[in-house]
């Protein structure tokens, strides 16, 4: 028994079209999805929290949007180097001694690049410190945001040894 063939011209051209689509990420699939912090955009700012837990001038510093509060993302290379430095403050700050404190502090410490090292770790602190194994991408925000430690600051410059984790954030 023969089997049909498909002429050469189709073949070729069935397949590039094929790659085509590939290349585009415009395959057939019964769901097209987009990053859940697309929704947010990223850190561009920092903003200014009361610590309702000491009251008086106290206050911890996190990454913000403009114009969107504190629901944002920061990832590889995104936010501006203030959101980014928040970030790492907190990290090396609240979480002494640990893998990612280390990694950020060899990485290039509090410089306000959210590169690799930066990335891993915020995954280390996802998976190790914040329970968030089972979506521990590397990426910071709302979710990581509400679980994460913050430094408290006296009246927003001095830095007190202590951090928290408010239940406003």
């Amino acid at each position: 028994m023969q089997r049909a063939s498909m002429p050469v011209r189709t073949r070729i051209g069935a397949l590039g079209a094929l790659s085509l689509l590939v290349a585009a990420g415009l395959t057939a699939s019964p769901v097209m999805t987009t990053p859940a912090h697309a929704a947010y955009g990223p850190c561009n700012t920092t903003s200014w929290r009361d610590v309702p837990t000491l009251g008086g001038k106290n206050d911890y510093k996190i990454p913000a949007r403009s114009g969107n509060g504190i629901s944002c993302y920061l990832s590889y290379y995104e936010g501006s180097s203030s959101a980014v430095k928040a970030l790492q403050q907190a990290i090396t700050i609240c979480y002494p001694g640990t893998w990612a404190s280390t990694r950020i502090h060899n990485s290039g410490g509090v410089d306000g690049v959210y590169g690799t090292g930066m990335v891993e770790a915020v995954r280390w602190l996802q998976i190790n410190e914040l329970n968030l194994a089972g979506s521990a991408d590397g990426a910071y925000g709302p979710q990581t945001r509400g679980k994460m430690r913050w430094p408290h600051y006296y009246d927003r410059g001095a830095l007190l040894n202590s951090c928290s984790n408010p239940s406003t954030l």
